[in-house]
């Protein structure tokens, strides 16, 4: 059975490289209309230079029945044409149990996403639907990216325990080797944390080294690149995922050049990454 670590560690290595792009399609910003044609463009020219791909499936709601054909259209050409790019199917959904034996199984069997995100706000015992399908992965959505997260008023900063934040909590109750969830079930689980939330990144790496860790909050979102993989890198491939989307799928507005625009901003994202690797970490697939 190969499982979504494997896919991962192999990927990233084939690849060189962290990236994970956003394929959000936005009729605003897209250089062409067609939903399908725009992620085809995408994926031609830059399934050499990723780990995966992440739909956010909201776009694509939004869409009505356009968009999941799309979606739908967009998986099959990336099965066909760049199979070994696993796929983060983001949703982040979560509810009571029976829901989410629901929506796991639409995430995990029809759309058959290699991964997705979920959120545990019901509780962490209702995550444990997306954790019976040992070849995937579920990303515990654990601190959001959006500015605003830094907000004494949002929920994800709110302090319990005297101490320690939403955030950290969940954290910390995952990576806990006591806790049933993870010793049954660490193959398949991950956690989403912003990259601009360097001290909790920090203190995941000080509990657990291998856990893979999603990180979107780079480029648009003005995330340091630098910051986020020392912080957030732990032992080896396939523990970190750095998600990358407005800056690079609207890279160019240009019809007949867009394609090769994505390229560009692919790839200097690519060599960002290892020039940080190399000068920091005397990263040993550079040679």
């Amino acid at each position: 059975m190969t499982t979504f670590q494997n896919q991962l560690e192999k990927i990233s290595q084939i690849n060189k490289s962290f990236l994970c792009i956003g394929l959000d399609p936005n009729l605003n910003y897209m250089p062409i209309k067609d939903i399908f044609k725009f992620n085809q463009s995408i994926i031609d020219c830059t399934s050499d230079l990723v780990c995966a791909y992440k739909p956010n499936i909201a776009f694509y709601e939004a869409l009505g029945w356009d968009g999941l054909n799309a979606l739908e259209k967009t998986i099959s050409y990336i099965r066909t044409n760049a199979p070994n790019v696993p796929i983060i199917g983001d949703g982040k959904r979560g509810d009571i149990i029976s829901t989410n034996e629901s929506y796991a199984k639409a995430l995990f069997e029809f759309w058959n996403f290699d991964a997705t995100t979920i959120n545990p706000f019901s509780g962490l015992e209702t995550i444990t639907p997306f954790l019976q399908y040992p070849e995937k992965c579920a990303f515990i959505w654990c601190r959001s990216s959006n500015v605003s997260a830094d907000n004494k008023n949002h929920l994800q900063s709110a302090i319990i325990n005297k101490s320690n934040s939403i955030s950290q909590y969940i954290a910390d109750t995952i990576l806990d080797k006591s806790n049933p969830i993870y010793k049954n079930s660490i193959d398949t689980l991950g956690l989403i944390v912003g990259a601009n939330h360097n001290d909790l990144l920090k203190h995941i790496r000080s509990i657990d080294k291998k856990i893979p860790i999603l990180l979107p909050g780079i480029g648009a979102q003005k995330g340091n690149l630098k910051d986020a993989v020392l912080d957030g890198l732990g032992t080896g491939l396939g523990t970190l995922i750095i998600n990358s989307t407005r800056s690079i799928i609207y890279a160019s507005s240009s019809k007949s050049n867009f394609q090769n625009q994505i390229r560009l901003a692919a790839k200097d994202f690519n060599n960002q990454l290892n020039s940080i690797l190399l000068d920091n970490m005397k990263w040993n697939w550079l040679s």
